[in-house]
């Protein structure tokens, strides 16, 4: 069994000192810029600085966020930021980029990485990739399962989270906020698109469908510790200062006990922010939210809802009982009602209220109890029945004096261990003190003080009365284990001089402690060069799930092919057994159709691959092998020859880290700036390739969209939607696994205007996205072929793309 580092998330130095003091063995945060919370309040440098001194001081890690997508023109200021953050003495920073991770190892090779779990490593063949990096730890993705990481081999630690929301997409994944406000996820300023509402082709319920339950592992605690897992990691830099004492307070006993062998339970995490609670994939039972806000903790069931009172069955498990003050939630179907009690409620039993007697009861314990709220003006109008409504209790007063006494009187969970040594040398003291850190590490130091001992006049200072003076620790956290005094107990000194002298130690002591993973600050400059500019014969690429494209296409240099689903239907659910036959035999045909034609048949890979299918694909491509039937791959998994544009890659040194690939796809989250920035500074331009039409896959995701009912209620539709509140109408269909989804936008990203200034700067590989598309859709690549030669049609392009957007280029 491994006890876990407990790691919590903090937005500024007042949420700095209620996660020590509640309990934590590390925080992350962010700094102003280039984290993925751009709109929590986060840290100025000199913040930073003063975190790490106040974490290292009481044994806990800071580790900074550096996680977003790095821009060709910010990898300069990204590496002088990270210079900084080395010299404060950071103990690790989180990174999704590629291009950083290269960077940091080039320029600052101490300063620990920690990969995101924005880079989407759910395969070995990813993680075995950046362990040859130097990263030392690796954030997993949320949707992997308990028995996919108790098959992971690698030997870098393992963290993941444990408790807080939950995205719909795979972290790293989701463009939708990107492409639909601007606002992108990967560059930290997500407009969290999945917390609205939606509808479903076939439905006719508006409902959170992209909104996943807040994660809780709280019970599975034990079987985590069994799981090799070095950190759990709680979600809410964004939260309130009661979410983080509650939380974090309640998983460090939670901890604390396992290393007795024992469990807890505790219904306080449930009172503080959460929408409903699930275990998510971990076991694979996650579920979607009943609304966008705060929950709570579920106590019963309205049983009678009348003009001046509501009686609500409380749970016998319920421990929490409401008072005045409180806050409640009724929810009945797609309704809720929410108050705060005005007035002591009282508590009888279901015979008395059934009796009409409403006694009232002294012993909470009582099985069967009926709680009974009164109601006042301000809140006896609702616009449903109460009646058989769930009751949620949302805010507990006593809880928030709970968070506020941890902020305020709490304390560090590992106490420095001090043994403190007391002398006299030529009538002066001397204090020396020696402190073991939670890492083993010691500081020493030694103090002299300026005033004689004397000899005295009516009474000397005993060695009693000296030790008595060591022993406080004022608001240190050290633990004294050890006090040795050489004195012989027949000298006169002011108390106040032996008490001046153990702050002066303290604080000598805090001085070097603080010091201690200090280093010097160093300028950085990249020296980036220009390339020279070269003419290269443009061509096109074009991406397929359908056979009758491989027949009609002509004019391409590549064509990149997806095995379809088996069953593309939302209604079906996949047993996880993969048809072997169903993609030998498509890629078979499809080889046998390529095979006199003149572009390159490539097989792609989907972005999301758990280990179990990759094994499937391998065995696939072993078997076309034994037939004599080769195909290159193009795929994420740092395997392939080919990238696709899930790679994210958003600046030269990404792409210099992944010179095996012949061909990268550029994110199309880019600018024309960002596009113009990347070849100008690109050594291999013939490597790169960016998507000028098409679908762009806005989330992938491991969660249904569809639970329990609504599967039989939706119509057995060919095409599968989802629909905004703007009837916007998004594909969404599935991968090969037949387990992750994946959401399209509604509309194709079009850069027809703009493929001749492409050109010009020096792009040459161009690609459409013909996958999902009807059988005429291959004949965009001739509009395209005559927009290189300055001929732009756009009435022919939408006959068969009708609605465009130039996404955020």
């Amino acid at each position: 069994m491994r006890i876990p580092e407990l790691l919590a998330p903090v937005g500024s130095m007042d949420y700095l000192k209620v996660a020590i003091n509640a309990g934590a063995s590390a925080v992350y945060l962010s700094g102003k810029d280039y984290g993925a919370r751009k709109y929590a309040q986060n840290f100025t440098l000199d913040e930073i600085n003063e975190a790490v001194n106040t974490a290292h001081l009481h044994n806990v890690k800071v580790y900074v966020t550096v996680n977003t997508l790095i821009k060709q023109d910010e990898l300069e200021d990204v590496m002088n930021y990270l210079s900084n953050l080395y010299a404060i003495g950071v103990d690790a920073v989180l990174v999704q980029d590629l291009g950083l991770v290269e960077l940091i190892n080039r320029h600052l090779p101490k300063l620990k990485i920690h990969a995101s779990t924005q880079m989407t490593c759910e395969n070995h063949l990813k993680l075995d990739y950046i362990e040859s990096k130097g990263i030392k730890r690796i954030v997993l993705p949320r949707e992997m399962r308990k028995e996919e990481i108790q098959d992971l081999k690698t030997n870098m630690e393992l963290e993941i989270f444990v408790h807080g929301a939950l995205c719909y997409s795979y972290s790293g994944q989701c463009l939708m906020s990107s492409f639909n406000g601007g606002r992108s996820g990967n560059r930290g300023t997500c407009a969290q698109p999945c917390r609205q509402k939606y509808k479903v082709e076939g439905l006719k319920k508006e409902d959170y469908y992209l909104s996943p339950c807040d994660l809780n592992l709280f019970n599975k605690l034990k079987e985590i510790s069994e799981l090799n897992i070095a950190c759990i990691k709680i979600e809410g830099r964004m939260r309130n200062k009661e979410y983080l004492a509650i939380v974090i307070s309640n998983y460090r006993k939670a901890l604390n006990k396992l290393k007795s062998g024992k469990e807890m339970e505790s219904e306080e995490i449930s009172l503080v922010f959460n929408r409903g609670f699930s275990q998510g994939q971990f076991n694979n039972t996650a579920k979607r939210s009943l609304r966008a806000g705060h929950v709570g903790l579920k106590i019963g069931k309205v049983i009678d809802a009348r003009k001046n009172q509501i009686a609500i069955k409380i749970d016998d498990s319920i421990k929490n009982i409401p008072e005045k003050g409180d806050g409640l939630l009724l929810v009945k179907n797609d309704d809720d009602y929410g108050f705060e009690i005005s007035q002591n409620p009282s508590i009888t039993t279901l015979n008395h209220f059934k009796k009409g007697k409403n006694k009232q009861i002294k012993d909470l314990t009582r099985k069967n109890k009926v709680l009974i709220v009164k109601k006042v003006r301000q809140n006896k109008k609702s616009n449903f029945n109460l009646n058989e409504s769930e009751v949620y209790l949302t805010k507990k007063n006593n809880l928030i004096k709970k968070a506020r006494e941890i902020e305020n009187k709490g304390n560090s969970y590992v106490k420095s261990k001090l043994i403190l040594t007391f002398s006299i040398k030529n009538k002066f003291p001397q204090l020396k003190g020696r402190v073991t850190l939670a890492n083993k590490k010691e500081i020493e130091c030694e103090v002299r003080g300026n005033t004689p001992f004397e000899k005295p006049l009516k009474k000397s200072v005993t060695r009693e009365t000296i030790q008595k003076q060591l022993s406080k620790v004022d608001n240190y956290p050290y633990q004294i284990t050890q006090i040795n005094i050489n004195y012989d107990g027949t000298l006169f000194l002011p108390i106040s001089k032996i008490n001046e002298l153990r702050r002066e130690l303290f604080e000598k002591l805090e001085h070097e402690l603080v010091n201690s993973t200090k280093h010097k600050t160093k300028k950085i400059k990249l020296n980036l060069k220009e390339r020279e500019k070269s003419e290269i014969k443009p061509c096109f690429s074009f991406y397929t799930n359908n056979l009758s494209h491989l027949k009609e296409i002509n004019n391409v240099k590549r064509v990149y092919l997806e095995i379809p689903p088996e069953y593309d239907d939302l209604n079906i659910i996949h047993d996880e057994k993969y048809n072997l036959n169903h993609m030998i035999n498509f890629l078979k045909e499809a080889i046998e159709i390529s095979m006199t034609k003149d572009y390159e048949l490539i097989w792609k890979w989907p972005d999301i691959a758990h280990d179990k299918l990759i094994k499937t694909l391998n065995k696939v491509r072993g078997i076309l092998n034994k037939m004599h039937y080769t195909i290159p791959i193009m795929s994420n998994n740092f395997k392939g020859e080919y990238g696709p544009y899930s790679m994210n890659i958003t600046n030269t040194e990404t792409i210099k880290s992944l010179e095996n690939y012949k061909i990268l796809t550029l994110s199309p989250e880019l600018t024309k700036k960002d596009y113009e920035d990347i070849i100008k500074f690109c050594e291999s331009q013939n490597q790169l390739e960016i998507l000028v039409q098409g679908s762009v896959e806005l989330m992938k995701t491991r969660y249904s969209l569809l639970y329990g009912k609504e599967i039989k209620k939706a119509k057995n539709n060919s095409k599968n939607f989802l629909i905004d509140r703007n009837n916007r109408r998004y594909p969404i269909h599935k991968s090969i696994s037949g387990e992750e989804l994946i959401l399209f936008n509604c509309e194709d990203l079009s850069l027809l205007k703009e493929i001749e200034h492409l050109k010009h700067i020096g792009f040459s590989n161009f690609s459409i996205d013909g996958r999902w598309k009807d059988n005429c859709y291959y004949k965009i690549i001739e509009i395209y072929e005559s927009a290189l030669k300055g001929n732009i049609n756009e009435k022919e392009l939408l006959k068969y793309s009708p609605k465009n957007t130039i996404g955020n280029y």
